[in-house]
Protein backbone atom coordinates (compact mmCIF):
# COMPACT_ATOMS: atom_id res chain seq x y z
CA UNK A 1 0.00 0.00 0.00
CA UNK A 2 2.69 2.46 1.02
CA UNK A 3 4.42 1.47 -2.37
CA UNK A 4 0.95 2.85 -4.43
CA UNK A 5 0.78 5.95 -2.40
CA UNK A 6 4.59 6.63 -3.24
CA UNK A 7 3.61 6.10 -6.69
CA UNK A 8 0.31 8.01 -7.15
CA UNK A 9 1.96 11.44 -5.55
CA UNK A 10 5.13 11.15 -7.90
CA UNK A 11 2.34 10.65 -10.58
CA UNK A 12 0.63 14.16 -9.11
CA UNK A 13 4.07 15.88 -8.93
CA UNK A 14 4.46 18.82 -11.32
CA UNK A 15 7.19 17.99 -13.92
CA UNK A 16 10.03 20.21 -14.24
CA UNK A 17 10.35 23.05 -15.98
CA UNK A 18 12.14 22.52 -19.17
CA UNK A 19 15.07 24.81 -20.61
CA UNK A 20 17.75 24.54 -23.17
CA UNK A 21 20.59 22.19 -22.44
CA UNK A 22 23.50 23.95 -20.71
CA UNK A 23 25.81 24.94 -23.41
CA UNK A 24 26.79 28.28 -24.95
CA UNK A 25 24.32 30.12 -27.54
CA UNK A 26 25.29 32.55 -30.00
CA UNK A 27 22.64 35.52 -31.38
CA UNK A 28 22.77 37.88 -34.42
CA UNK A 29 21.09 41.36 -33.89
CA UNK A 30 19.87 43.38 -37.08
CA UNK A 31 18.17 46.51 -37.71
CA UNK A 32 16.67 46.96 -41.02
CA UNK A 33 18.55 44.09 -42.72
CA UNK A 34 22.00 45.75 -41.04
CA UNK A 35 23.71 43.59 -38.63
CA UNK A 36 24.41 45.79 -35.42
CA UNK A 37 25.67 43.41 -32.54
CA UNK A 38 26.46 39.82 -31.57
CA UNK A 39 25.70 38.00 -28.12
CA UNK A 40 26.74 34.97 -26.56
CA UNK A 41 24.55 33.43 -23.86
CA UNK A 42 25.99 30.33 -21.50
CA UNK A 43 23.23 28.41 -19.60
CA UNK A 44 24.20 26.24 -17.00
CA UNK A 45 22.82 24.50 -13.86
CA UNK A 46 24.42 25.02 -10.57
CA UNK A 47 23.72 24.29 -7.04
CA UNK A 48 22.25 28.37 -6.66
CA UNK A 49 19.90 27.82 -9.73
CA UNK A 50 19.61 27.87 -13.70
CA UNK A 51 22.68 30.74 -14.51
CA UNK A 52 22.48 32.53 -17.70
CA UNK A 53 25.73 34.09 -18.28
CA UNK A 54 26.29 36.33 -21.17
CA UNK A 55 28.71 38.38 -23.69
CA UNK A 56 27.85 40.72 -26.53
CA UNK A 57 28.53 43.94 -27.79
CA UNK A 58 27.61 46.16 -30.83
CA UNK A 59 26.81 49.31 -32.32
CA UNK A 60 23.38 51.28 -31.89
CA UNK A 61 22.15 54.91 -33.44
CA UNK A 62 26.06 55.22 -33.72
CA UNK A 63 26.69 54.37 -30.10
CA UNK A 64 29.40 51.73 -29.57
CA UNK A 65 28.96 48.97 -26.57
CA UNK A 66 29.81 45.74 -24.89
CA UNK A 67 27.84 44.26 -22.28
CA UNK A 68 27.71 41.78 -19.52
CA UNK A 69 24.80 40.50 -17.70
CA UNK A 70 24.12 37.36 -15.42
CA UNK A 71 20.56 35.99 -14.96
CA UNK A 72 19.57 33.57 -12.16
CA UNK A 73 16.31 31.49 -11.91
CA UNK A 74 14.80 29.52 -9.73
CA UNK A 75 14.69 25.81 -11.21
CA UNK A 76 11.31 24.74 -9.91
CA UNK A 77 9.34 27.85 -11.50
CA UNK A 78 12.17 29.57 -13.32
CA UNK A 79 11.17 32.94 -11.51
CA UNK A 80 14.16 35.58 -11.10
CA UNK A 81 15.99 35.54 -8.25
CA UNK A 82 18.95 37.75 -9.38
CA UNK A 83 20.14 39.71 -12.35
CA UNK A 84 22.90 42.04 -12.73
CA UNK A 85 24.17 43.63 -15.71
CA UNK A 86 27.60 45.35 -16.69
CA UNK A 87 27.98 47.67 -19.85
CA UNK A 88 30.28 50.26 -21.68
CA UNK A 89 28.33 52.53 -23.83
CA UNK A 90 31.06 55.08 -25.65
CA UNK A 91 33.31 54.76 -23.09
CA UNK A 92 30.77 54.90 -20.27
CA UNK A 93 30.28 52.11 -17.79
CA UNK A 94 26.91 51.49 -16.76
CA UNK A 95 25.97 49.06 -14.15
CA UNK A 96 22.00 47.87 -13.17
CA UNK A 97 21.33 45.08 -10.46
CA UNK A 98 18.06 43.07 -9.63
CA UNK A 99 17.11 41.26 -6.22
CA UNK A 100 13.70 39.79 -5.98
CA UNK A 101 12.07 38.62 -3.18
CA UNK A 102 8.22 37.48 -3.17
CA UNK A 103 6.24 40.03 -4.96
CA UNK A 104 8.77 42.88 -4.72
CA UNK A 105 12.05 43.48 -6.71
CA UNK A 106 14.57 45.88 -6.04
CA UNK A 107 16.93 47.56 -8.60
CA UNK A 108 20.07 49.43 -8.11
CA UNK A 109 23.09 50.63 -9.75
CA UNK A 110 24.11 53.84 -11.39
CA UNK A 111 20.94 54.53 -13.58
CA UNK A 112 18.07 54.45 -10.73
CA UNK A 113 17.16 52.67 -7.29
CA UNK A 114 13.50 51.69 -7.45
CA UNK A 115 11.31 48.92 -6.07
CA UNK A 116 9.02 47.43 -8.36
CA UNK A 117 5.79 45.01 -7.10
CA UNK A 118 3.58 42.68 -8.79
CA UNK A 119 0.43 44.31 -9.90
CA UNK A 120 -2.58 44.44 -12.67
CA UNK A 121 -2.47 40.25 -11.83
CA UNK A 122 0.77 39.25 -12.75
CA UNK A 123 2.14 36.50 -10.59
CA UNK A 124 5.80 36.77 -11.96
CA UNK A 125 9.01 38.99 -12.66
CA UNK A 126 10.33 38.60 -16.16
CA UNK A 127 13.56 40.59 -16.86
CA UNK A 128 13.13 42.37 -20.43
CA UNK A 129 15.97 44.65 -20.46
CA UNK A 130 17.24 47.01 -23.90
CA UNK A 131 20.74 45.06 -25.43
CA UNK A 132 20.53 41.92 -22.96
CA UNK A 133 19.61 38.87 -24.35
CA UNK A 134 19.61 36.34 -21.33
CA UNK A 135 15.89 37.61 -20.16
CA UNK A 136 14.41 37.04 -23.80
CA UNK A 137 16.29 33.44 -24.05
CA UNK A 138 14.26 32.73 -20.67
CA UNK A 139 10.81 33.86 -21.74
CA UNK A 140 9.68 30.99 -23.30
CA UNK A 141 10.19 28.99 -20.96
CA UNK A 142 9.44 30.93 -18.04
CA UNK A 143 5.31 31.65 -19.52
CA UNK A 144 5.00 27.86 -20.24
CA UNK A 145 6.00 26.94 -16.74
CA UNK A 146 3.57 29.72 -15.50
CA UNK A 147 0.82 28.23 -18.34
CA UNK A 148 0.92 31.54 -19.82
CA UNK A 149 -0.39 33.61 -17.15
CA UNK A 150 0.73 37.42 -17.39
CA UNK A 151 3.95 38.58 -15.77
CA UNK A 152 5.36 41.82 -14.98
CA UNK A 153 8.56 43.01 -17.20
CA UNK A 154 11.24 44.88 -15.87
CA UNK A 155 13.19 46.67 -17.91
CA UNK A 156 15.92 48.35 -16.26
CA UNK A 157 17.20 50.60 -18.52
CA UNK A 158 13.95 52.47 -18.45
CA UNK A 159 13.12 52.05 -14.67
CA UNK A 160 9.67 50.32 -15.94
CA UNK A 161 7.79 47.38 -15.21
CA UNK A 162 5.27 46.64 -17.73
CA UNK A 163 2.60 43.88 -17.85
CA UNK A 164 3.07 41.38 -20.55
CA UNK A 165 0.61 38.39 -21.38
CA UNK A 166 0.67 36.15 -24.44
CA UNK A 167 -1.32 37.24 -27.51
CA UNK A 168 -3.18 33.85 -28.24
CA UNK A 169 -4.76 35.80 -31.67
CA UNK A 170 -1.46 36.10 -33.06
CA UNK A 171 -0.97 33.16 -35.90
CA UNK A 172 1.64 32.68 -38.56
CA UNK A 173 4.22 31.09 -40.48
CA UNK A 174 8.36 31.28 -39.41
CA UNK A 175 10.03 33.35 -41.23
CA UNK A 176 12.58 31.94 -43.69
CA UNK A 177 15.29 30.59 -41.98
CA UNK A 178 13.58 29.29 -38.67
CA UNK A 179 12.72 25.73 -38.61
CA UNK A 180 9.18 25.17 -39.59
CA UNK A 181 8.69 23.09 -36.16
CA UNK A 182 9.07 25.85 -34.42
CA UNK A 183 6.65 27.72 -31.81
CA UNK A 184 5.91 31.30 -31.30
CA UNK A 185 4.82 33.58 -28.62
CA UNK A 186 3.64 36.92 -29.51
CA UNK A 187 2.92 39.72 -27.42
CA UNK A 188 1.15 43.13 -28.38
CA UNK A 189 1.60 45.33 -25.86
CA UNK A 190 3.71 48.06 -24.77
CA UNK A 191 6.16 46.66 -27.93
CA UNK A 192 5.04 44.15 -30.33
CA UNK A 193 7.27 41.51 -30.25
CA UNK A 194 7.56 37.98 -31.36
CA UNK A 195 9.85 35.12 -30.17
CA UNK A 196 10.22 31.67 -32.45
CA UNK A 197 11.12 28.82 -30.38
CA UNK A 198 11.58 25.34 -30.30
CA UNK A 199 8.86 24.02 -28.94
CA UNK A 200 10.81 20.85 -27.54
CA UNK A 201 13.87 22.19 -26.42
CA UNK A 202 12.76 25.67 -25.39
CA UNK A 203 15.51 27.68 -27.67
CA UNK A 204 14.93 30.65 -28.84
CA UNK A 205 15.73 30.64 -32.82
CA UNK A 206 14.69 34.31 -33.80
CA UNK A 207 12.82 37.62 -31.89
CA UNK A 208 11.26 40.14 -34.14
CA UNK A 209 10.31 43.55 -33.61
CA UNK A 210 8.68 44.21 -36.28
CA UNK A 211 7.77 47.96 -35.35
CA UNK A 212 11.68 48.83 -35.00
CA UNK A 213 13.34 47.06 -37.70
CA UNK A 214 14.94 44.58 -35.62
CA UNK A 215 15.28 41.20 -35.91
CA UNK A 216 17.34 38.73 -33.44
CA UNK A 217 18.45 35.22 -34.79
CA UNK A 218 20.21 32.52 -33.57
CA UNK A 219 23.52 31.42 -35.33
CA UNK A 220 24.22 28.11 -36.45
Amino acid sequence: MFSLILAAAAAAAPAAPVLPADGSYTYVSSMNGTAVGKTVVTIKRTPAGVVLSEQGGGTYNGQQGTLADTLTLDPSMLSPTNYSLRAVVDGRPVNAALAFKGSSAVQSGDMLQKTYELTQGAAHFVVLDVGPFSGWFALPAQLRAWNGSPALAIVPEFGSGVPIAPDTSAKGAPPAGVPAADASLSVATPMPFTLWYDPAAMLVDRLDFPTQGITINRAP
